[in-house]
């Protein structure tokens, strides 16, 4: 038995396949519904998270020149071999 997925349009009360499925009439399958619709896109979960950081720093300039430094210095102890 073999597993595929096809996308497909609910319209009128009838699931349209949006591609060509090889079935016999009136076979029967076991249908998964993955609403695609339900999940949050990357816009949204973006524009959530805007502002979230928007008094956490007195500076924001200084904080980013002190990343920046931090990359420099790193963070790890240097390697003896």
């Amino acid at each position: 038995m073999a597993t595929r997925s096809v996308r497909a349009r609910y319209r009128n009360g009838v699931l349209e396949p949006l591609e060509a499925v090889d079935l016999s009439e009136d076979q029967e399958v076991l249908l998964t519904l993955d609403d695609e619709q339900q999940a949050p896109s990357d816009q949204d979960s973006l524009s959530k998270s805007a502002g979230v950081w928007a008094d956490m720093f007195e500076d924001p300039e200084q904080f980013i020149k002190d990343v920046y430094q931090a990359r420099i210095d790193g963070t790890r102890p240097p390697r003896h071999l």
